[in-house]
């Protein structure tokens, strides 16, 4: 479903490659005419060279387009937002993109092994958002979080685990680490 925004998008795309592929064509004029007046330029070789400039910006739009919604990876968002790696070997139980409009969600779900379990909890707890004086039973309080660098987050320990939170602007970042099914469970919603 196209809205207004990507009809907007579409309309600059399409004015900005307009007018580069026109300049480009201004400039590539006088050398046209003088591979033409040699003979190393045909009429047919000149006619697909115009109709590639005339092209060029229905395709680079399109590509532009179909190329607008390709976003970082979960596992990268994941590892990014909350200061962690995650072990090598995993299983992905849910890697899931909700587009909501403006608004939007990403649910991604991983199951480890025990040991990939122990080597996450390793990380966690070396994350600089990790707060060792608190323990998230309920809401979240002032207290629990830690800010480094103008970012407010925090891991903690929680009664099935690990959990974490973030809030920047409008993007919510929430992150649940069951240590008895050894899943993972993160949760990115946003403006």
């Amino acid at each position: 479903m196209i809205d207004s925004l990507d009809i907007l998008l579409i309309i600059f795309a399409f004015g900005a490659v307009s007018i580069f592929c026109g300049l480009s064509y201004l400039i590539y004029l006088p050398f046209k005419n003088r591979l033409k007046k040699s003979g190393k330029l045909t009429d047919r070789l000149s006619s697909k060279i115009n109709w590639a400039f005339v092209l060029l910006p229905f395709v680079a739009v399109i590509i532009l387009y179909l190329l607008k919604d390709v976003r970082t990876s979960s596992k990268d968002r994941l590892e990014k937002i909350s200061d962690i790696h995650l072990p090598p070997d995993f299983k992905v139980l849910a890697d899931e993109y909700q587009d909501m409009m403006q608004d939007y969600c990403i649910l991604y779900d991983i199951q480890l092994d025990k040991n990939g379990s122990t080597l996450l909890i390793k990380n966690i707890k070396k994350s600089k958002f990790y707060n060792k004086n608190s323990f998230h039973n309920g809401p979240w309080t002032e207290n629990d979080f830690v800010t480094v660098d103008s970012v407010r987050a925090v891991w903690c320990r929680s009664s099935t685990g690990f959990d974490f939170r973030s809030e920047q602007g409008l993007t919510i970042y929430h992150i649940e680490f069951d240590t008895v099914t050894n899943v993972l469970k993160y949760n990115e919603c946003g403006d």
